[in-house]
């Protein structure tokens, strides 16, 4: 075997080499149209998205080789077909744990097509703890504001909507060795309206790891192969409703308070996040002065830009009260729009 620093290295070319196919530039063109419609900056979620689904690739590339799992290029392209046209009924469908699992039931029950199922699962597996990882590092990266109606009320809260091309090399041959360069896609689309954007990413992040390491021990020890597809697929369900009804069911974190202006997101290096006004926070009062809207807060700034003495409420530490003293003029927050009556 590889040492593997000879690995990495033979992997890092060729995936660079991959970078240049027509078919790669293909991914990236339909990536960037579809974070030109999502996001506010599509060409650097673009380029991001390239640069950590190529560490992506290296990580699964390396694994693949010390789980000793030889993936059939042909196997991978039944997933990768079942995968595509799910996706046509939901996005979230492109998901391998979908195009997977039901590659390996067809082989089960029809005996077609002919693909060996362990290395599918442990593909669909390692897979999943790869993107657990993406999800931590940039799972949040340009999430975008949005506002939802829970029981006819409107509340704001995040979406996010990540897509990793990961290309991978496997060894094939006998005598001659050989390195063939697959591409997955992994994709993350998740919505918070009671947590932190950050708190939410990795707690999923966490949840997908413990998923992908159960699905691939019971891949490893079970003798019954209908059983890691199974949990496949039924596993990845759960998780995909139970973080909808918690979502649904807990307290949202981006409401319309009763008073005061709610904190929807802050702006790096201005007055708010100098304060430590955190997303989800209530404005209450700037020098004294009562606020109830946004226009409140810039009529108050415009008078008196150099000193601002604000009180806010925070979830956890309660009411605050910070004093700002410099040269900036806005307070650098996105604030809850007021819903009238």
């Amino acid at each position: 075997m590889y040492g593997l620093y000879q690995i990495v290295y033979f992997t890092i070319i060729d995936i660079l080499k991959t970078l240049y196919s027509p078919f790669f530039l293909l991914i990236t063109i339909i990536l960037y149209f579809q974070y030109n419609r999502t996001v506010q900056f599509p060409i650097k979620a673009t380029i991001t998205s390239i640069v950590y689904g190529v560490l992506g690739g290296i990580i699964a590339t390396v694994s693949f080789i010390y789980l000793e799992v030889q993936v059939i290029p042909k196997d991978f392209i039944y997933i990768f077909i079942v995968a595509i046209l799910l996706s046509l009924i939901d996005l979230r469908f492109i998901c391998f744990a979908y195009g997977g699992s039901i590659v390996v039931f067809s082989n089960l029950i029809f005996g077609y097509p002919q693909i060996d199922s362990y290395e599918i699962m442990v593909v669909v597996a390692v897979l999943h703890m790869i993107e657990s990882l993406l999800i931590l590092l940039n799972g949040g990266s340009q999430k975008m504001i949005s506002y939802f109606y829970i029981k006819e009320d409107m509340v704001g809260g995040f979406v996010f909507n990540r897509f990793w091309p990961i290309p991978f090399v496997i060894f094939i041959g006998d005598t001659m060795i050989r390195p063939i360069t697959l591409i997955a896609i992994l994709s993350y689309g998740d919505f918070t309206i009671s947590n932190y954007p950050k708190r939410k990413t990795i707690e999923t992040s966490i949840i997908l790891l413990l998923y992908s390491s159960f699905l691939l021990i019971i891949t490893f020890i079970n003798k019954n192969k209908f059983i890691p597809p199974l949990f496949a697929l039924l596993g990845h369900e759960a998780i995909m409703l139970l973080n909808k009804y918690r979502e649904i069911n807990k307290y949202p974190l981006y409401s319309d308070p009763l008073r005061g202006v709610r904190v929807l997101d802050i702006y790096s290096g201005t007055i708010a996040s100098k304060l430590g006004i955190k997303r989800g926070d209530i404005i209450l009062s700037i020098n004294g002065v009562t606020v109830n809207s946004e226009k409140d807060i810039k009529d108050i700034i415009y008078t008196n830009p150099q000193k601002l003495t604000i009180k806010y409420f925070n979830i956890t530490k309660g009411i605050v009260k910070k004093t700002y003293k410099g040269q900036k003029k806005t307070l650098g927050i996105v604030t809850f729009p007021k819903v009238l009556d």
